[in-house]
């Protein structure tokens, strides 16, 4: 009975709601990559997509999964926020103020001052100690990844998602939730509130880009089988740049995690390992920021537009140095 009772849910939910005009409407789905994804995928025009995870290698496992679901459908992925990516202690530091008033001016007295004095000068020392406290915490906050490290870096590099965000688990997030006062209104200059507001932005121009902006910054890579050689093309009409890779070229510059070592980057692909002869059995763009390419030794790498347009660059600088 599940399936067919989420089903019409879904269809009242999408069919029999009045929205009214609408800046955007943002779904927040359920983990994972079941019917309810496929199906709101599937009848509404989704722009595109925002992935949640959080740092454990599990849930890797299920971004990957949910980019390649949301590419099946056409829909881009444009973010990624890493939710609990560390625990910070963010209490403020606290002490008896009347106690520490006392001492000090007990103090002064000992030392020659009179005790009217005393009172206004053991009321600023408070204040100075207070001040210096909270900016003592404030450098000496520890951000304890309790979940580890997390695979931000790994997904820029392996899916080209540029933008990605780290959410922390902080005491006066959950009290502000309870409260009914989002914690971003009430710490308006806070760090972490400065991540959700550029979270926002970058989902509100990456829309943008979805919907309006043409391609012309998106290399345009064919395979020309007669030459055996990757032909790339950058911009349009007169301002296009053309340039070419051996298949040979691209296929060692694989960053996967399978090419790559993760945490200390260094290269596990030897390049004399790949053969000049390897040949592209097809490509496929992923999303607005990368291209799929399935190569003929069955390695499957994934290339950021960011990462060809850098290859091709260096390619050109290497050439313009020999001929110095």
């Amino acid at each position: 009975m599940r399936g067919p009772m989420v089903a019409q849910l879904l269809d009242q939910f999408l069919d029999l709601t009045f929205w009214g005009p609408l800046d955007y409407l943002i779904l927040d789905m359920p983990p994972g990559t079941g019917d309810i994804q496929l199906t709101l995928s599937q009848k509404l025009n989704i722009t595109a997509a925002v992935i949640v995870t959080t740092p454990q290698e599990l849930s890797f496992v299920d971004v990957e999964r949910g980019i390649e679901m949301f590419d099946t459908v056409n829909v881009p992925c444009i973010s990624v926020v890493e939710n609990m990516a560390y625990l910070e202690v963010d209490e403020e530091p606290k002490f008896n103020e009347k106690k520490m008033m006392d001492a000090l001016g007990k103090a002064l007295q000992e030392n020659g001052i009179q005790k009217d004095p005393t009172d206004k000068m053991a009321e600023k020392l408070v204040d100075v100690v207070k001040a210096s406290m909270k900016e003592s915490q404030k450098e000496e906050n520890t951000k304890l990844r309790i979940f580890g490290q997390g695979h931000k870096k790994r997904l820029s590099e392996q899916w080209g998602i540029e933008h990605t965000y780290s959410v922390p688990l902080m005491q006066k997030i959950a009290a502000n939730g309870d409260s009914g006062t989002p914690f971003v209104m009430e710490y308006p200059d806070s760090e972490q509130a400065g991540v959700y507001s550029a979270l926002a932005g970058t989902v509100a121009r990456e829309v943008v880009k979805v919907q309006y902006a043409n391609n012309r910054n998106r290399p345009t890579v064919a395979y020309n089988s007669e030459k055996h050689e990757l032909e790339i093309s950058i911009g349009e009409d007169d301002n296009q740049e053309s340039d070419t890779l051996s298949p040979a070229e691209l296929r060692r510059d694989c960053k996967c995690a399978a090419c790559v070592e993760e945490l200390s980057g260094k290269q596990i692909l030897k390049p004399e390992d790949v053969k000049d002869s390897i040949k592209p059995v097809s490509m496929n763009p992923t999303g607005n920021y990368a291209l799929s390419v399935d190569w003929s030794d069955g390695h499957k790498s994934l290339y950021p537009y960011k990462q060809i347009r850098s290859v091709l660059r260096t390619k050109k600088a290497e050439r313009e140095t020999a001929n110095v």
